[in-house]
């Protein structure tokens, strides 16, 4: 049995009934399983800590390197097991940031102030549609980037997860209730069509960043941006986040505090 810490995210998963799920993979970098529609990762003391994360003190990271993919895992009992081992959670962290107010002109301003010195990527035309508060336009420029690209996290779901939960997330910070009540409108229906275009994964940490929660590197720029922090520091440490991730992220949270400022 290892301690270990656990997004409060995972508590119904964890701490509820018996649950049996699989291994997806598994290497020193961490370890993937999936439980019907959620995807937990676990992984060692110091990397980023995700909003379905499990998180190994130093001592117990070696497991890592005993699992593979296609073992048998379950959960319950506040645990997750695999081959052997349990990893009793007696730790947990929040994975929805509480942001301090912020004055919509002040939000706007820090986020142009960041975009002269990053390029976002091509984002389907998802900023545009939620600067102008559009519902139709959002959902159209989502299907364009739900599934777009390689890789366990494709490029274009980072886009829509980051923008998804800065929306909601800023514009609770701003006091934007109108942008809040959009994403809370179009996501469930975009989480919907995630769980059949793009992988698990990915699928997983829409709906997360849906509700508001997100990983350690995301909530660092939102803080931020909202005057907690250096916005020029936690950019840089969201873009080492995988090999597009970060700049997907990054892309998306921009697009959503641009849209939280509202117009000039």
């Amino acid at each position: 049995m290892a301690p270990v810490a656990a997004s409060a995210a995972l508590r119904p998963l964890l701490g509820g009934a018996a649950r049996e799920g699989v291994l997806l993979g598994a290497g020193e970098r961490g370890a993937w399983a999936r439980f019907g529609d959620e995807v937990v990762v676990i992984g060692p003391a110091g990397a980023v800590r995700l909003p379905n994360g499990i998180e190994l003190p130093p001592e117990a990271a070696g497991l890592l390197r005993r699992w593979s993919a296609g073992e048998e895992c379950a959960t319950g009992g506040g645990a997750f097991q695999v081959g052997g081992c349990r990893l009793q959670a007696v730790n947990e962290w929040d994975p929805r940031p509480a942001l301090p107010s912020v004055r919509p002109e002040v939000l706007r301003e820090r986020a142009a102030a960041l975009c002269r010195s990053f390029t976002p990527v091509a984002d389907e035309g998802l900023a545009e549609a939620l600067v102008a508060g559009h519902a139709r336009g959002v959902q159209d420029a989502a299907a364009r980037l739900i599934g777009k690209g390689p890789g366990l996290t494709p490029l274009g779901d980072d886009i829509l997860a980051g923008a998804l939960a800065a929306s909601r997330l800023l514009a609770e910070a701003a006091g934007r209730r109108t942008l809040a009540r959009l994403v809370g409108t179009v996501g469930p229906a975009l989480c919907a069509a995630a769980r059949e275009r793009t992988t698990a994964l990915a699928a997983t940490l829409l709906r997360h960043a849906w509700r508001g929660e997100v990983d350690q590197a995301s909530a660092g720029l939102l803080a931020a941006l909202c005057g907690r922090g250096h916005p020029e520091a936690a950019l840089g440490r969201l873009l080492t986040l995988g090999h597009s991730s970060g700049a997907g992220l990054a892309t998306g949270a921009l697009a959503g505090a641009s849209a939280a400022g509202g117009a000039p």
